[in-house]
């Protein structure tokens, strides 16, 4: 950071701004502002909203966000950004009806976030965390949408190469947003663009005197047609700096917030609040911005159940059995089977809606206490007074420190009592109180030409597009069987004991039928049941619920990842479907296993990766032992189980002679099944599914083994390495390979013929996760030249 003292300001009236407000590209026709009206003299000016931007130091702090929403409450803040936040990773939170988008490192460095007051969380439209020091938020504004990038630019002491990348991170952020939409851009620049008008970009209102970033800094305003509004408006000296050195020598403005030229006449004020306070060296800056805000449609949440209390719960058990048993009347004399389907579905769901209630939606449970918020407020009014200030944020540290130590041994005791009561609930428990995240959210995904997508309702057209394509396929639609249709009846006792065997807790598909519902019913209840599946069985007819999925997409990278490639889809199926395949299954398991080999390691019980790995280094040992080289290559497939064909799938089974009501199931949910993608609640259009086995369906492990067991059976002859008599070529994981032989032609072969079968079925390497090796006694590790036939 720059510390060049600045130069003393003369007393000036608060709050006015001399500069003419000429239009937005030179001094011809009206001004534009977001609203769409002039402002002139006459105009009535309107309240605005509060836009500010806070270096915070850091939010790694006990008890600072908090801190930060009392100062945004009693400050009358509607949206803030943070520079700063030093928090790891990406995403969006709420708390206390606050909405906070972050974007940060790998580490616990720089890092910005945007926080919305409850009001105003409803009105943003999607955000993209571009980098540990840009974020873009946008909001549904009236007309235009507005677009607000926070950010923290590289001190004066980083490298240039670090400020390029800063400026080129902000240009990204900046083309993703409309030339007709308001763009908003502020956080600490660390930078002196200096007192005294330039260009029109800056006014004559500024402090002190500018340095080279400052310079880059109006150069990047000047080509992007933006005004640094904080220089253009009159205000007393202390109002007007930013930043304070630590021995109150030396005050700098490098906190700055900019808007496009043509919306600058609806900026009414900018200036500093030193009053507020969170611990921080950095003053609060403030701007009132004339636009308007709208909230974004919302989609009602299905109502959770709380679905344990027809475990646990006697009574509410017997009134949804009752209330069931009742709606089930006149079930049987429905013949046809989607009719049927509709009125077994509401049964169950609406006797578990009127008779389960909800589950208590009581907030996340605060270790702040009123003391410690009573503290930080005497800290605020202390701030004039340097030790005093430093006493009580002491004392703050050790409150906070106290009441976290207290409220964490609290749930410790409560999830000690849950250890064997709920082990899944004490597992939740445990990701809420450490604050851990399966991953970062970037908060936006990319269109197939590269722009970035934000909104929800433009994501979910993009995900629709891309299931679509990824799951199409010029499979014949009108694949036929053969043989007449047999199969044993379905027994009560095989739905029974399926629906007891079935894991709770478990998303339910579109039906919302959860398993719980059907655990909770006996007698009639499941004879009604087993008729409806015996039907379904019977005719082949599947109730189109029954074949339709949720698709939920979750990164495969921890951050960065905007392309949906980089994501893996997850299918949510009605429990109803899985009923009647695992049941189809248990019945089949026999003739499939039978056909997996004994180098398959995935997916068999009593097999695992280590397995596989055991497998592997006794291979090693025993190559090495008499001074041979292992060569080894390791497969990885590119969407290995979405691009498996259907109709290979049925030529395997048909092999396998399973009865005909069986395979005919089989063959129908897969030609038939569609798939909606849903994102915050809402979902996109249904798309057929052409191809691939569902990760989440009972059947596809064994579908999966089967496929690429097919596969490696062309190169059962195919010589890798002899040991004890056997020919050992390959060793599996699901769709994880490593071929293994003794010569570096050898593993040539074997690698051009697995590419040959994999393409045969769909299927295609990944080239740029294959790798190859050489195991050696002197040299342990060296990169082969195996490669496939593709491979350059």
């Amino acid at each position: 950071m720059d510390k060049r003292p600045n130069v003393t300001a003369n007393d000036v009236k608060e709050g006015s701004c001399k500069e003419e407000l000429s239009s937005g590209r030179g001094n011809h026709g009206p001004q534009v502002t977001p609203d769409r009206h002039q402002v002139t003299g006459k105009t009535k000016t309107k309240t605005g909203i509060k836009i500010g931007t806070w270096n915070v130091r850091t939010m790694l702090q006990k008890g600072k966000l908090e801190n930060i929403k009392k100062e945004m409450e009693r400050t009358g803040t509607n949206i803030l950004g943070l520079s700063e936040v030093r928090w790891r990773g990406a995403g969006k939170i709420p708390s206390d009806g606050y909405t906070l988008m972050y974007s940060g490192g790998e580490s616990s460095e720089r890092g910005v976030g945007i926080l919305v007051d409850p009001k105003h969380a409803k009105t943003i439209k999607g955000y993209w965390a571009v980098s540990d020091r840009v974020l873009l938020t946008k909001f549904k504004g009236c007309p235009m949408d507005i677009n607000i990038i926070q950010v923290y630019a590289p001190t004066s002491k980083r490298p240039e190469e670090e400020v390029d990348k800063f400026y080129n991170d902000l240009e990204k952020a900046k083309s993703q947003c409309k030339s007709q939409e308001v763009k908003i851009i502020q956080g600490d620049f660390n930078a002196k663009v200096g007192k005294g008008r330039r260009d029109d970009i800056i006014g004559e209102y500024g402090l002190g005197e500018s340095n080279e970033r400052g310079d880059r800094l109006l150069e990047w305003a000047k080509m992007n047609e933006m005004i640094i509004g904080k220089t253009r408006f009159e205000h007393h000296p202390r109002r007007l700096w930013t930043w304070l050195s630590n021995n109150d020598e030396t005050k700098n403005q490098i906190d700055y917030i900019l808007i496009d030229k043509r919306f600058r006449n609806g900026m009414i004020n900018i200036k500093t609040l030193p009053g507020a306070d969170c611990n921080s060296d950095h003053n609060l800056l403030m701007s009132k911005i004339k636009i308007k805000l709208k909230s974004t449609s919302k989609a009602v949440k299905n109502l959770k159940l709380n679905l344990k209390l027809l475990k646990t719960n006697t009574a509410i058990k017997e009134q949804y059995t009752v209330e069931v048993k009742n709606r089930f009347t006149g079930l049987e004399e429905i013949q046809e089977v989607e009719q049927r389907w509709v009125k077994l579905k509401d049964a169950l769901t609406q006797s578990a809606t009127e008779t389960v209630p909800t589950m208590k939606t009581t907030g996340k449970r605060k270790w702040m206490t009123e003391e410690i918020l009573e503290l930080m407020e005497k800290r605020r009014l202390a701030k004039p007074n340097k030790v005093r200030h430093k006493e009580i944020n002491k004392e703050i540290k050790r409150k906070c420190d106290q009441a976290k130590e207290k409220w964490l041994n609290e749930q410790c005791e409560e999830i000690e009592t849950e250890l064997y009561k709920e082990p899944k609930a004490m597992y939740k428990r445990i990701q809420e109180i450490t604050g851990r995240k399966a991953s970062s959210k970037t908060g936006c995904i990319k269109s197939k030409d590269g722009s970035i997508i934000m909104e929800k309702d433009k994501k979910l057209e993009r995900w629709s597009e891309y299931i679509s394509e990824l799951f199409d396929d010029d499979r014949n639609e009108d694949l036929t069987l053969q043989d007449i249709p047999e199969g044993p009846e379905i027994m009560r006792e095989e739905v029974e004991n399926t629906i007891k065997n079935m894991k709770t807790g478990k998303a339910t598909g579109p039906d919302m039928i959860s398993t719980e519902m059907m655990q909770a019913l006996e007698g009639i209840e499941l004879d009604a049941i087993t008729k409806m599946l015996n039907t379904i069985y019977d005719t082949g007819e599947i109730p189109k619920e029954m074949l339709s999925q949720f698709s939920l997409s979750y990164q495969k990278k921890k951050q960065g990842a905007t392309e949906c490639e980089q994501h893996r889809t997850i299918s949510l199926m009605s429990h109803m479907t899985k009923i009647l395949l695992r049941i189809i299954m248990k019945r089949i398991r026999n003739k499939v296993y039978t056909e997996i080999a004994d180098n398959q390691c995935g997916f068999i019980e009593g097999k695992g990766t280590a397995n596989a790995i055991y497998i592997l280094r006794q291979i090693i040992e025993r190559t090495l032992e008499v001074n041979k080289d292992l060569y080894v290559c390791f497969i990885d497939y590119t969407k290995a189980f979405d691009r498996v064909r259907h109709e290979e799938i049925i030529t395997i089974l048909q092999q396998l002679n399973i009865d005909g009501k069986d395979l005919r199931i089989i063959k129908n949910i897969y030609w038939e099944q569609k798939a909606t993608v849903r994102v915050e609640e809402e979902t996109s259009n249904f798309q057929n599914i052409k191809r691939g086995v569902r990760q989440g369906c009972v059947l596809s492990p064994d579908v999966f083994s089967l496929y690429s067991g097919m596969i490696m059976r062309q190169i059962e002859e195919i010589e890798g390495l002899k040991i004890g008599g056997h020919n050992i070529n390959n060793i599996r994981y699901a769709d994880d390979t490593v071929l293994t032989a003794d010569s570096e032609e050898k593993l040539q072969e074997l690698l051009n013929k697995v590419v040959e079968e994999s393409e045969n079925k769909g299927l295609e390497l990944n080239s740029k996760k294959t790798e190859s090796m050489i195991i050696k006694r002197k040299t342990s590790i060296q990169n082969a030249k195996s490669r496939s036939k593709k491979t350059p």
